[in-house]
């Protein structure tokens, strides 16, 4: 009897190390997982400095032209969104790769960006200290046409990316974006251009 409760004491060991090992594995796979995310992110987060940068410095870029490079700086070559949208129906899809992109006042980003123009209050602060600059902002266009979740990727000076933030927040419904001619959320990154005269 004594020898079996030696041997059950012995497969218990065993199991338990062989869980161990099993778990040793496990967190190894999580943290390599962990770290190719985060490299992933660094990438991203490159690119999208990378294309922050060249917008900032084109002179003549339209409000589209920005918006599609700003897009196409999310986009990871060969990246498979299938996956990540059936998991999350309403994760916003990034405006460079969407189907039919969403509209605004029957136009495009350039209409958008006549409207925000029209819209927008220059600081009194910003004038008195001679701010001036794009800020880059992010947000969403939802399934229902909303401006959502907006949001400063690139500032200037807080006065000025808050009245940015304020004016597109305000915006009236768009036409969303379609998928497989189903309305899907959007994600858009738009400059809006603070000039002194």
């Amino acid at each position: 009897m004594r020898k079996v409760y030696l041997l059950m004491a012995v497969a218990a060991i065993m199991m338990v190390g062989c869980k161990n090992i099993g778990s040793k594995k496990a967190a190894a796979e999580a943290e390599a997982a962990q770290a190719a995310a985060e490299e992933a992110a660094a990438a991203k987060a490159e690119r999208i400095n990378k294309a922050i940068e060249e917008v900032e410095a084109a002179e003549n870029m339209s409000a589209l032209e920005a918006v599609e490079a700003l897009s196409r700086a999310q986009i990871v070559e060969g990246e498979n969104l299938s996956d990540e949208l059936a998991g999350n129906p309403d994760a916003a899809i990034p405006f460079a790769i969407v189907e039919e992109k969403p509209t605004f006042d029957g136009g495009d980003a350039n209409e958008f960006s006549k409207w925000v123009g029209q819209n927008i209050v220059y600081p009194e602060a910003a004038k008195d200290r001679q701010i001036s600059g794009k800020v880059i902002l992010q947000f969403t266009v939802t399934k229902e046409g909303d401006v959502t979740d907006v949001k400063v990727l690139k500032g200037v000076d807080p006065v000025i990316d808050q009245e940015a933030v304020r004016v597109v927040s305000a915006s009236p419904k768009w036409v969303p974006g379609n998928q497989n001619g189903v309305p899907v959320a959007v994600s858009y990154n738009f400059p809006v251009i603070f000039r002194l005269n």
